[in-house]
């Protein structure tokens, strides 16, 4: 398979990757930070479609920006906002360049040569607004909690929901949210929803562990020869 083939296959299935370019080949860029206002509403806020739409252009606009398409290698509900929203293409651009802010960068260091390799990343304050947040105050000077439209990284990477790729249920609850029939939820409403059944975390811990094995076997030859940690 191409590159171009092996890209497509990983974006169009949801699964995380990276596109890493050697950190010497990069030219320093100018900083051009992303607008981060945070909406704010208050508590008893009755949610509509156009608080809805209202957010979609805001997030649109963070995507289209010249680091935007490294949403599409994120995975998960980041990843579904970019893919609706770029071309699969997107996901090949060379990195923009060496930032001064490090938050946008994606770094990476080969543990046998030492070569340092680099990719686009999101800011943390881009995937707040990625993902549709809300300062939602008690009073005018109270905040009182964060509400998202969709989960944070953080809450949905290694969750139950979490197997490495799109799949069915997450695309259901995508399609509630942008069919109207979800509101904001906390994060710790977030956190509940995506924790699951403790089954579902060991089912995901064994296969996870059968994953290695596997590779340790395909690959015996690179796992016999890491240097220790």
């Amino acid at each position: 398979m191409s590159d171009y083939e092996i890209t497509r296959y990983l974006v169009l299935a949801g699964v995380p990757f990276c596109t890493l370019l050697p950190l010497v080949s990069g030219n320093a860029v100018s900083e051009h930070n992303t607008p981060t206002w945070v909406p704010i509403v208050f508590n008893g806020h009755v949610f509509t479609r156009a608080d809805y739409d209202a957010y979609a252009c805001q997030c649109d606009y963070i995507l289209q920006r010249p680091r935007g398409h490294a949403a599409l290698l994120y995975g998960g509900h980041i990843w579904h906002l970019a893919v609706i929203t770029l071309p699969v293409e997107k996901a090949l651009t060379s990195p923009t360049g060496i930032h001064q802010n490090e938050d946008g960068m994606f770094h990476a260091e080969d543990c046998y040569t030492g070569e340092e390799y680099f990719d686009d990343d999101l800011t943390n304050d881009e995937i707040v607004l990625v993902i549709g947040t809300y300062y939602s105050y008690s009073d005018s000077k109270t905040l009182d909690t964060h509400l998202l439209w969709f989960p944070t990284p953080f809450h949905y990477d290694s969750s139950p929901e979490d197997y490495g790729h799109w799949t069915p249920y997450c695309e259901f609850g995508y399609q509630n949210t942008n069919r109207g029939m979800t509101i904001p939820k906390t994060s710790r409403v977030w956190r509940g929803q995506l924790r699951g059944m403790s089954v579902m975390h060991k089912l995901r811990q064994k296969l996870e562990n059968q994953a290695l094995v596997f590779l340790q076997n395909m690959h015996s030859d690179l796992w016999q020869a890491q240097p220790n940690m």
